[in-house]
């Protein structure tokens, strides 16, 4: 059976039985999901105080910030392998070492290299558990996928507000120092290593098989997810570095990214269960890509009178449809391990497009000012707009659309 043809009812996957409560592992997944943010949103709020004293350029910043996403991308492509190899159990555990362990070295990282290496180690494992999760959903909570990424997007969306809106008092705290205020989210993260679940059943089915790479869906479905991720990915990164350029202070810059991720739980709140009663994804992506594209916008064209009120708009259409675009790969799979292989095509891919959105916001910041930055951001909605308008609910039991 091709991957994206939706299974017929008698052979869809049963709940698995795991060894510990689901609703242990409901919790541990939103656990997770407070975890794999502030390793991004730290690092954006403190990004200009980090670029100076690194002594780093704007397209050298915009590396730097795009460095986890550029390992979501490489890690997701190697995804059927990660699950064969340690499973959904032990792999989560590793992914959570990993931003540990990632945190803690920015501890030290006056250096640039130390700097990129630490961010490189907490990205892999913010990838890992990004491919992993999608996996623990489909294989514990089949008939609930798109409110269980509802609930991790939230989690994560909570998590990059508590890293947006801490580390500035935590610099304050520490006179200015960014080292100590990027490090202690090492100390969550263990916590959070040491609680997860390692003894969780392995996804059924040959996880090792190669990723669809042949699949025109799964490849319309990363540059959808690819596109959203090129806003979101620049936003986390520059969005204060733009408002200090308008001559507001670090702190009133990162208090707007906090609004801004903020806003995102509540649309990551809102949307997932009321699209839960609902096969077809369109009307609810279009819906929050509009409010992403107006918030964008405003942004762009009057960011002086209107930045919480577009930090808000962004946020709630950023924050609901990013769990739907999660959420399409598993509607189409019909296994865990088939959701697991096309969620690590369609993340991969995405994650790759979307590494590169700090770093062009960063070299057109460098040759042409914000305004050129963030028209490349608001082409960036509109795409992914485009493309969402276009996946058509696969029916229950016949041959998928294309």
């Amino acid at each position: 059976m091709p991957l994206t043809e939706p299974p017929p009812a008698a052979v869809k996957a049963a709940p698995a039985t795991p060894a510990v409560g689901l609703g242990w592992i409901a919790v541990m997944i939103a656990v997770a999901g407070l975890n794999l943010r502030p390793l991004l949103t730290s690092l954006g709020v403190s990004l200009e105080a980090v670029r100076l004293d690194l002594g780093l350029s704007s397209a050298g910043a915009g590396l730097l910030a795009a460095v986890p996403t550029f390992c979501m991308g490489a890690v997701a492509l190697v995804g059927g392998w990660l699950i064969g190899r340690l499973g959904i159990g032990v792999g989560m555990r590793v992914a959570l070492w990993l931003v540990a362990m990632g945190c803690a070295l920015r501890w030290a990282g006056l250096q640039p290299a130390v700097m990129f290496a630490a961010t490189l180690l907490g990205g892999l494992g913010v990838a890992c558990g990004q491919v992993l999760i999608p996996v623990v959903v489909k294989q514990y909570f089949p008939g609930r996928a798109a409110l269980m990424m509802g609930i991790f997007t939230t989690a994560m969306n909570l998590g990059a507000a508590v890293g947006a809106a801490a580390t500035p008092a935590l610099m304050n705290g520490a006179g200015g120092d960014w080292r100590p205020a990027l490090g202690v989210w090492a100390l969550p993260a263990l916590v959070a290593a040491l609680l997860w679940p390692a003894r969780l059943e392995r996804a059924r089915g040959d996880a090792a098989r190669a990723l669809p790479w042949r699949d025109p869906l799964a490849w319309r479905m990363a540059l959808f997810l690819g596109t959203g991720s090129v806003a979101y990915m620049s936003l986390l990164a520059w969005l204060v570095p733009f408002y200090v350029a308008q001559g507001h202070s670090q702190a009133q810059g990162a208090a707007l990214l906090t609004v801004f991720t903020g806003a995102q739980i509540a649309g990551a709140l809102l949307v997932p269960p009321l699209a839960q009663f609902k096969r077809d994804r369109r009307p609810a992506l279009a819906i929050t890509l509009a409010l992403l594209m107006v918030g964008v916008a405003g942004f762009w064209w009057s960011p002086e009178p209107g930045g919480v009120l577009w930090a808000v708009i962004a946020g709630v259409g950023l924050g609901g449809s990013f769990p739907l675009a999660l959420t399409l790969p598993l509607d189409y799979a019909a296994t865990p391990t088939e959701a697991g292989r096309l969620s690590a095509l369609v993340q991969g891919l995405a994650m790759l497009m979307g590494a590169l959105g700090p770093l062009v916001f960063g070299v057109l910041r460098d040759g042409y000012g914000f305004p050129a930055a963030m028209l490349f951001l608001l082409l960036s909605v509109v795409a992914s707009f485009l493309i969402g308008l276009t996946f058509r609910p696969p029916p229950a039991n016949e041959e998928n659309p294309r």
